[in-house]
C-alpha cells in the first residue's frame, strides 16, 4: 500500500518538472539568442480633437456705410415713422426735402438710395402733384417723394444716379408713379435715351392693371411722349384712348401737344398712315392746325392733306378754320417744355398770304367756299 502511494507521489514530480521543461523550451523558441526583443511600436500622434459644432446662425448683416448713420438717413426714419403713426405734415415733408436739396450731393443721394433699397414705404396722403418745371409739390409715397428728390439732386450734381435707379425701377411694374418718376429722371439725365424712354411709355400703356385704374402719375407720365417728339407714338396713344375715362382724356392732350412741339414730324406720319385717327376726323383736323404755314415743309404737309381723297370736304374745312385760332393745353408738365410765347401774329400773316395764294391759284376748286370764309375770318 505504501509502495504505491510512493510510487503516485514520483509519477505527479515527474510531471510537474516535464511540464517546466516544456515552459522553457516555448520562451526560447520565440526569443532566439542574439536579438534583442523588440521595441513596442511607437503611438500614433493624436489629433486634435474637432471643436463642437455650434448651433446654425445667421450670417452677420453687412456693416452699413457711413450713410446710414448720417443725420440725413435720420430725417428720412423720423418722416417713416411719423408717416407711420400718420402724424406727418406739411411741415415734415418741407423739412426733409429742403435738407436733402440743401445738404451735400453725395450724401443726399447715398441717403435716399439705401433707404430705397430697403423697399420699406409709407403712404402720405398726398396727391400726385406737379410744380414749376416738373418738380412735385404732392408725393402720394415717401418713395416717390425720395425719388423727386434724387432726381433734382442729381439733375444739379451731373451724378448718373438718378438714371440708375430709374432703370432698375422700370424693370419691373410694381408702381406706376415711381414709373413716372423714373422716366423724367431718365430723361432729365439722359436726354438722348429718348428711344429707351418711348419703348416704357409703350410698356405702361399696354399693362392692363395701369390702364385700366390709372394714377394720376400715370396720366402726367404721358408727357414724355411730347419730350420724345416721337409720332410712331401716335398709335399707341390712339389705342389707349379705348379704355375711356381720365386715360381718354389723357392721351389727346398728350396727341395735341406732341403736334404742337413737333408737327412736321406729326404731320407727316399722319399723311403718310391715312387710316391713323380715321374714327376721329375732326380732332385729326386740330392736329393739322398746328402746322405753321410760314415753314415750307409744314404748308408742304398742309397741302398734301387738303388733296387727299380719304378726306371729306367737312373734314378739310374744319382744319381751315381751325388754322385761324390754334389752341394749346396750358399747364404744369412733367418733363416737355412748352413753346415759347407767340402772340399768333406771324402765323396769322402767313396764313393770310397762303389763303391769298391758294384762291388765286385755284389750287383747291371744292374747296373755295371755306378758302373765302377762311379769308373773311382772317380779314382785320
Amino acid at each position: 500500500m505504501k509502495s504505491r502511494f510512493l510510487a503516485a507521489a514520483a509519477l505527479v514530480l515527474l510531471g510537474f518538472v516535464a511540464f517546466q521543461l516544456f515552459q522553457a523550451w516555448r520562451s526560447s523558441s520565440s526569443h532566439p539568442a542574439g536579438l534583442a526583443e523588440a521595441a513596442p511600436a511607437p503611438r500614433a500622434e493624436a489629433l486634435p480633437a474637432a471643436p463642437p459644432r455650434s448651433p446654425a446662425v445667421a450670417p452677420e448683416p453687412a456693416v452699413p456705410d457711413l450713410a446710414d448713420q448720417s443725420p440725413l438717413t435720420l430725417a428720412i426714419e423720423k418722416l417713416l415713422a411719423l408717416l407711420e403713426r400718420r402724424s406727418a405734415t406739411a411741415a415734415d415733408f418741407a423739412a426733409l426735402k429742403a435738407a436733402l436739396l440743401a445738404a451735400d450731393p453725395v450724401q443726399s443721394i447715398a441717403a435716399i438710395r439705401a433707404f430705397l433699397r430697403s423697399g420699406r414705404n409709407a403712404a402720405t396722403r398726398q396727391d400726385f402733384a406737379l410744380g414749376p418745371g416738373g418738380t412735385l409739390t404732392g408725393a402720394p409715397t415717401l418713395r416717390v417723394l425720395l425719388l423727386d428728390v434724387l432726381g433734382q439732386v442729381s439733375r444739379r450734381a451731373r451724378s448718373p444716379a438718378a438714371a440708375e435707379v430709374s432703370r432698375e425701377i422700370l424693370g419691373d411694374k410694381t408702381s406706376a408713379d415711381e414709373w413716372a418718376l423714373a422716366l423724367r429722371n431718365l430723361a432729365w439725365t439722359e436726354p438722348q435715351s429718348r428711344t429707351y424712354l418711348g419703348d416704357k411709355v409703350r410698356e405702361m400703356l399696354a399693362f392692363a392693371p395701369w390702364r385700366t385704374s390709372p394714377s394720376a402719375g400715370m396720366l402726367e407720365a404721358l408727357d414724355v411722349v411730347v419730350f420724345t417728339r416721337d409720332p410712331t407714338l401716335i398709335p399707341d396713344l390712339d389705342e389707349a384712348r379705348t379704355a375711356g375715362g381720365e386715360l381718354a382724356h389723357a392721351t389727346d392732350i398728350a396727341l395735341d401737344r406732341l403736334a404742337e412741339a413737333a408737327p412736321l414730324d406729326v404731320l407727316t406720319w399722319l399723311n403718310t398712315h391715312p387710316r391713323t385717327l380715321d374714327d376721329r376726323p375732326y380732332l385729326r383736323a386740330d392736329y393739322f392746325a398746328k402746322a405753321d404755314l410760314a415753314q415750307g415743309a409744314q404748308r408742304a404737309q398742309i397741302e398734301i392733306y387738303l388733296t387727299r381723297p380719304d378726306i371729306t370736304a367737312a373734314e378739310k374745312a374744319k382744319l381751315l378754320k381751325a388754322l385761324t385760332a390754334p389752341a394749346s393745353f396750358v399747364s404744369e408738365t412733367l418733363l416737355s417744355t412748352p413753346p415759347p410765347a407767340d402772340d399768333g401774329t406771324a402765323r396769322r400773316s402767313a396764313l393770310t398770304r397762303t389763303v391769298a395764294d391758294w384762291l388765286k391759284s385755284d389750287r383747291f376748286p371744292l374747296l373755295r367756299d371755306a378758302l373765302l370764309e377762311t379769308q373773311a375770318l382772317l380779314a382785320p
